[in-house]
């Protein structure tokens, strides 16, 4: 990547939420963002300050795909970072004071979230979409419970197991990357079988709304969620564009109604992202609370819409999805963490390029994939699952009276 005089080096892991021992979620997160927190030939700040000299940096993340590690550094210094990252690898110390002042962190992510109405939004949707107590409808960083009782044992039993050669893929992006020595990751010889982690499939039954109370909130914050294909479908493309036209630019359906016409909200987003096993659509907005029922009524309506997609439509949210693209990879960060996801997932690097000529050829109608065929073969008008935040004496007798009864929690149980 010419001018990406900042490298990229991450390794995708076999590492995912799914592989947590029950009762400890939050593990694969908490051995990812305490690696770089010692070091056996590195102890304490030793590691820490070995990548500032140099001026690297590290980051990491779990999913529900896996976990993805990784250093940023400027190209002339790549030879000492790479020493270093394949150390981290090897000989993180993961130390007990360490996993002790991470979980200290994961307590105050929670404390955080139980105020944030749009992550409490989000946890009910998921939690009315997947079956309960699945890994998918559970907080990223684990649970109340959860958190209390992860520790340095169980971090290094899970690192052990799954930071390995297994279904990784190393990625090296930036300017020069081709003429690199990587020989030094031979030293990283770690291996064990793949994680085998059941699909998991949208539960049957169950909640379609649930309302997370917060009785103090001065807006209901909403997502509305189904499970739907993923980038193996032939549709996913034309799915993509059709999510766009429905709701993914300011142009939009629901941005006509909702933001424009009807000034409930500053805007509302929709999307359609892939996951392990298939993916999810997902409309997000906030609203003020007195018209948040109708806001939710309205949405549906537009969604379950007879009205097809006019080519005006498609051709905009077409337009947009390939227009933002180069913005999504303009850093070498950004294309090595794509690049990493593609692989673990069985795709080829280049399916980016052939996703964006499918999503460019995509039309309204006359294709067995067009949008409205998407629209309407790939989103269930009855499949949709609701998560609310926002104050629950008001927002729960207005619901049903448009017909959603909804379960209330308090934001402890969607946390718990």
């Amino acid at each position: 990547m010419p001018g990406q005089r900042i490298i990229t080096v991450e390794i995708g892991l076999d590492a995912p939420l799914g592989a947590e021992p029950a009762g400890l979620e939050g593990l694969a997160e908490l051995v990812v963002r305490t690696a770089d927190e010692s070091t056996g030939p590195h102890p304490d700040a030793a590691f820490a300050e070995a990548m500032e000299s140099i001026g690297a940096s590290y980051d990491g993340s779990a999913g529900m795909a896996g976990s993805h590690v990784g250093v940023d550094v400027p190209v002339t210094r790549f030879n000492v970072a790479a020493e270093l990252f394949v150390e981290l690898l090897k000989a993180t110390s993961l130390a007990p004071a360490d996993i002790s002042r991470q979980v200290d962190v994961a307590r105050a992510s929670l404390a955080q979230t139980s105020q944030r109405g749009s992550a409490l939004a989000g946890l009910a949707a998921a939690r009315a979409l997947w079956p309960e107590g699945s890994r998918s409808s559970l907080p990223t960083i684990g649970t109340l419970a959860s958190v209390e009782k992860l520790d340095a044992e169980a971090a290094r039993q899970f690192w052990a197991a799954h930071w390995t050669l297994s279904d990784a893929v190393l990625v090296v992006a930036g300017e020069g990357a081709e003429d690199l020595d990587l020989s030094v990751f031979e030293q990283w010889t770690a291996s064990e079988s793949p994680a085998e982690v059941p699909s998991t499939t949208p539960r049957d039954g169950g909640p379609q709304v649930i309302l997370v109370d917060r009785p103090d909130a001065v807006q209901a914050d909403v997502r509305i969620q189904q499970a739907t294909v993923g980038r193996a479908h032939p549709g996913w493309a034309a799915l993509k564009v059709a999510c766009g036209a429905l709701g993914g630019t300011f142009g939009s359906r629901l941005n006509q109604v909702l933001r424009e016409d009807k000034g409930w909200s500053y805007g509302v987003g929709m999307s359609a992202r892939p996951l392990p096993d298939g993916g999810v659509a997902t409309v997000s907005g906030s609203f003020r609370t007195e018209v948040g029922a109708d806001a939710v009524a309205e949405a549906l309506t537009i969604l379950s819409s007879d009205d097809d997609l006019r080519d005006d439509e498609v051709d905009a949210a077409r337009d947009y999805s390939v227009g933002i693209a180069p913005l999504q990879y303009d850093t070498a960060g950004a294309v090595a963490h794509q690049v990493a996801a593609l692989v673990r997932a069985g795709l080829a690097p280049s399916w980016v390029d052939d996703h964006l000529a499918a999503v460019a050829s995509v039309q309204a109608d006359g294709q067995e994939w067009s949008a409205n065929a998407a629209w309407r073969q790939l989103l269930n008008p009855d499949g949709w699952r609701i998560g609310i935040c926002g104050k629950a004496e008001d927002l729960a007798p207005a619901l049903a009276e448009r017909g959603l009864e909804a379960v209330v929690v308090s934001p402890t149980d969607m946390l718990s």
